[in-house]
């Protein structure tokens, strides 16, 4: 809760081996800043953390946090040891507003929110700022009917998520068990009386994702991108409902034009797509690629790439559903190679893959990272492997947060 050059009266919480964690007391000198936080929960929620920072000064951070992190893991530009610069955090188009789906957790008592910070406590919430506006609008009127409420009583959790094809909202309960006659009554009441939601649908761990209403409800969503660049054309990309995208959508199209820069594909070039999703990147790099292969291990999300070349119209595509680390081996023992790498990992990054992945490299490589933690630990690894780190691009996915997407340009010595 503090900001640089602040000074600031704490108590300390908690001492670790390698730093201490502290609570604010008092802000004695303000940082210039420092603005009031726009949300009525913050403090209390513990999803934002950087709300009580102007916008500007947040990119600054979030630059300074990727450059300090790659200084204190002794990370250099390569050969020559020069350090490297860390270019500007490349801004959201929204900085409120923007997310595309929230996860909300339900209490024993039925009470809906976000967790607290280091907590398991329950934060009810009526909306979330960061939230798209038919998010909270369903938020609202879900909370003030009787069905949701029952609905509520065997949730552990609930997904809103917004569709921008229809500007409607789908809701995912997660239940404890599985849904009933009368859980499928509740869900049909509430679309029809609620205009914004387009269609309810229940998940669980004894049973897959079942449709609650309307009974022909489509069970995929797709956002559109224009683009005025005439090498980049317009873009249509779906993905099932319970399936990966990028929450912020707006920012997303700016990150794929960022990837199709670095990549620089030409069409006599291969390309190696890792965590392809549903081809977030593979569709619009396939487009000027000779051929490209997509990998990922969710099927879900394989089923949707495949529709989304078909509908693309491409046919130098191929999609395989498999875990990562076994198909790069599998590749690595076949001597496969690709003129250029695209790696988009979860949060737990790439460990133990350097070495396969700079013998499937034939020229460079493109890390898009969500972790700038493990981003540092893979980048070591790379660079001992062979690769040169050439450009470092943070880029804020996540406004009002601390959470920093990265995109670095690696090329084989």
């Amino acid at each position: 809760g503090t900001l640089p050059g602040e000074k600031v009266t704490i108590t300390e919480l908690e001492e670790k081996k390698s730093y201490i964690l502290g609570k604010v007391l008092s802000i004695d000198q303000q940082s210039e800043s420092r603005i009031p936080a726009p949300c009525r929960y913050y403090t209390q929620c513990g999803g934002c953390d950087l709300q009580h920072a102007t916008y500007p000064e947040q990119l600054q951070l979030k630059t300074e946090i990727v450059a300090d992190l790659l200084s204190s893991q002794n990370i250099d530009s390569g050969n020559d040891n020069r350090v490297i610069c860390v270019n500007h955090t490349l801004a959201s188009p929204q900085t409120l507003y923007y997310r595309q789906r929230i996860r909300l957790w339900v209490d024993r008592d039925g009470r809906c929110g976000f967790r607290q910070y280091r907590s398991h406590n329950i934060v009810p919430v009526q909306q979330c700022i960061i939230a798209k506006r038919p998010i909270n609008e369903t938020l609202a009127e879900l909370t003030s009917r009787q069905p949701f409420n029952r609905l509520l009583s065997h949730t552990t959790e609930l997904e809103l998520l917004w569709n921008p094809d229809s500007d409607k909202v789908t809701a995912i309960f997660h239940q404890k068990r599985k849904p009933r006659p009368a859980d499928f009554a509740s869900a049909r009441e509430l679309c029809d009386t609620i205009p914004v939601l387009e269609s309810i649908y229940f998940t669980g761990e004894n049973f897959p994702l079942t449709c609650g209403a309307p009974a022909d409800s489509a069970n995929t969503m797709t956002v559109q991108y224009t683009s005025e660049n005439e090498e980049n054309p317009a873009l249509r990309l779906s993905w099932e409902i319970g399936g990966f995208c990028q929450v912020n959508l707006e920012q997303n199209q700016n990150l794929i034009e960022l990837v199709l820069e670095y990549a620089a594909i030409t069409s006599r070039e291969t390309v190696l797509d890792l965590f392809c999703g549903s081809g977030n990147f593979s569709i619009p790099l396939a487009r000027q690629a000779e051929s490209l292969l997509g990998i990922e291990g969710q099927g879900a999300a394989i089923r949707s790439a495949r529709a989304n070349s078909e509908s693309a119209g491409l046919d130098n595509t191929t999609f395989q559903k498999s875990p990562i680390h076994q198909s790069c081996e599998s590749l690595y023992h076949q001597r496969a190679s690709f003129d250029c790498l695209v790696v988009d990992p979860p949060r737990q990054g790439i460990p133990g893959l350097a070495r396969q992945l700079y013998a499937l490299c034939r020229s460079r490589m493109v890390y898009i990272s969500c972790d700038p933690a493990t981003l540092c630990r893979d980048l070591a690894e790379l660079q001992k492997a062979g690769f040169t780190i050439k450009t470092v691009q943070p880029v804020d996915m996540f406004p009002q947060t601390h959470h920093i997407e990265t995109v670095v340009l690696l090329e084989k010595n």
